[in-house]
């Protein structure tokens, strides 16, 4: 039996589009939100992360317009688990756009 270690209710978000950001909110990947809860994420990114992601991150949600502060806790092939470190903050217009970039969600 699996014991179940979150401390928030989880809720399926129907695969929103979203992106991992780096420092200074540089584009690390596109990627969908599959699972948010207040204290964590379960991410599918659309680019391999074979390669060494920064144990802290940003993640923007496309939809809401808003970035929280994350920790990666685990990676299993495409999917990761996102712990949230802070409070989402909303992102403004001109955040949005230079997020946005040259850059897409799928």
């Amino acid at each position: 039996m699996r014991t179940e270690r979150r401390t928030a209710e989880r809720r399926t978000t129907r695969l929103r589009p979203a992106k991992l950001l780096g420092a200074a909110d540089g584009f690390l990947c596109d990627c969908a939100v599959v699972e948010r809860s207040a204290s964590g994420a379960r991410v599918r990114a659309f680019a391999p992360v074979g390669r060494v992601l920064p144990e802290t991150l940003t993640l923007y949600d496309e939809v809401e317009t808003r970035r929280w502060t994350a920790r990666v806790v685990w990676a299993r092939g495409a999917e990761l688990g996102l712990a949230i470190e802070a409070a989402g903050e909303r992102v403004s217009d001109a955040d949005r756009h230079r997020i946005a970039g040259p850059f897409y969600a799928v």
